[in-house]
């Protein structure tokens, strides 16, 4: 059986009672809900040539990101003890979307980056911004030279909901990257988190899958962890392409080829340096 963004057994694996000790409720003010989802004129068989063009189809796994929006605010909702007034649909979050790309003169022939910031009030902010073309999204399954330089973090963090939802409190990530990241490969470099058990959680930008010695399976960690339910994971869990285990830290050795990936930019193969 596939995960699912709404699972309340999920929201009892996250909500422990250590994450409540150690990260007491903030201000619902202090953060906001972050999704960065991919734009692609190439997701389509026809590639839209105007902005009336472009449907909820040129957003990659556009689905899943509207289910994980709907789950993270009632997470938080809950943790604060607010109700929702609001609703988030596809079609209202692409009406809005392609609204700010006419407005910023966006071609609907490049991809983008799109960035959504949600208030627990339903305030949306929209930004676009350029990202690199990609011809397959899903080739890192298939590639034979990694791409991305992986390196693991000198320091175990801590899980909260902060790690396990996608927030704009991303401070144990920039933590992460400035301690690990040396600026040899721009743009192609990513740092592996793991928690006080020892445990890997994920990078800091993507989930991650390495592959099972006893049966050359990819597995990516357990929710439990602390990961990000990212929606490039979901995905592949749900079409059998990795499946969830534990991945103790030593488990990790440099030379290592290991699968990196997220929304933005589908799934990259990348090897562990140190």
């Amino acid at each position: 059986m596939s995960p699912s963004f709404g699972n309340g057994k999920l929201i009892n694996q996250i909500h422990k009672h250590y994450i409540e000790t150690n990260f007491p409720a903030e201000n619902p003010h202090s953060f906001q809900i972050l999704s960065t989802i991919r734009y692609d004129p190439k997701l389509t068989e026809h590639p839209p040539q105007t902005y009336q063009d472009v449907s909820p189809d040129n957003f990659f796994l556009l689905p899943e990101h509207v289910e994980r929006l709907k789950f993270t605010l009632n997470y938080f909702h809950l943790q604060f003890k607010t109700t929702i007034h609001f609703e988030i649909t596809k079609e209202h979050l692409v009406q809005n979307i392609v609204q700010v790309m006419k407005n910023d003169a966006k071609s609907v022939n490049k991809p983008y980056k799109i960035r959504g910031l949600f208030d627990l009030d339903g305030k949306a902010t929209i930004e676009v911004h350029d990202t690199p073309a990609r011809e397959n999204l899903l080739d890192g399954l298939t590639q034979e030279q990694p791409s991305y330089d992986v390196y693991l973090d000198t320091q175990a963090t801590l899980i909260s909901p902060f790690t396990s939802f996608k927030t704009t409190k991303r401070e144990v990530y920039s933590q992460a990257r400035n301690r690990r990241l040396p600026g040899l490969n721009p743009g192609k470099e990513e740092v592996l988190l793991y928690n006080t058990q020892n445990h890997v959680m994920e990078g800091s930008i993507t989930n991650v899958a390495i592959k099972r010695v006893s049966d050359g399976k990819w597995i990516t960690p357990l929710l439990s962890s602390g990961c990000l339910c990212g929606v490039t994971r979901h995905f592949l869990l749900r079409k059998g392409f990795i499946e969830e285990d534990v991945i103790n830290l030593e488990m990790l050795v440099p030379g290592m080829e290991i699968l990196l990936f997220n929304g933005i930019m589908g799934v990259v193969k990348g090897v562990i340096l140190g």
